[in-house]
């Protein structure tokens, strides 16, 4: 359903989705029974977030502020939570000996990978991946059969007798081939950046049931609180660029219209 000029796409029953402008320091400590936490933090590279925030923080700064983050969500979470955090590769690999210092437990990397226009070296391949570093506590709800690739051969023999018990399809690989949030884009938000809802709503879908919560500590456009509502899930974020107020009202505007 296209709702304004812009195309935001958000299909909901009721608002149960709130955002705070606030660090997440101060903001995360006050939520409580996360279920799923998903992360596309700034991958200090100098990227313009346009705000005051400045991404090319001190590499061990970089490192503690993301080991801050997972520290505070363990503990205002279930012991049934996972925590997805998108970043490069190689981004991820020098935050990895961080990551392990925490209390989570790695469970899964899944590989994202997407046609990609820009980004082109002569000494370099183009980027064109990131990683989905996927951790959990230790009872993790985990609903691989909720999001899963269609049969292709449905005259197969094999493939009837799975389908006669009511399996939809077979599990997906850990490497997702999903087109980026282009300018263009139906679901495009008024931000620089935006993880599309078909990656985001995966993650919800594997990992929560209708009425979880779930939280992105630097939610940025807010396509994650809006992928969960969709799903009929409670959603909550926080950053700190003061410039994504307007499209967080614009966003609970419209919802409230429903």
């Amino acid at each position: 359903m296209n709702l304004d000029a812009k195309n935001v796409l958000i299909v909901t029953y009721k608002v149960i989705m709130d955002f705070e402008l606030n660090d997440f320091r101060k903001a995360l400590p006050k939520i409580k029974d996360v279920q799923t936490f998903i992360m596309d933090p700034p991958y200090n590279i100098k990227f313009d977030y346009q705000s005051k925030y400045k991404d090319n923080l001190d590499p061990e700064e970089y490192k503690q502020t993301i080991k801050e983050v997972l520290d505070i969500a363990y503990n205002v979470s279930k012991d049934s939570a996972s925590f997805f955090m998108i970043n490069y590769p190689e981004v991820t690999a020098e935050l990895y000996s961080t990551i392990k210092d925490t209390q989570w437990n790695t469970h899964q990397w899944i590989t994202w990978v997407y046609n990609s226009n820009f980004g082109f070296s002569s000494k370099r391949f183009t980027k064109a991946s990131r990683a989905v570093l996927w951790l959990v506590k230790e009872e993790p709800k985990i609903k691989i059969d909720a999001v899963v690739q269609p049969y292709k051969n449905l005259n197969d023999k094999r493939i009837q007798k799975q389908l006669a018990k009511g399996k939809r399809g077979c599990n997906l690989y850990n490497w997702w081939d999903i087109n980026i949030c282009k300018f263009n884009a139906k679901e495009k938000l008024n931000y620089v950046n935006q993880i599309p809802f078909e990656l985001l709503s995966r993650l919800i879908l594997t990992t929560t049931d209708n009425g979880d919560l779930v939280v992105d500590p630097m939610c940025g456009s807010g396509s994650t609180l809006v992928a969960a509502n969709n799903l009929e899930r409670k959603a909550w974020g926080c950053d700190i660029n003061e410039n994504l107020k307007p499209i967080w009202e614009d966003i609970l505007a419209q919802t409230r219209l429903m």
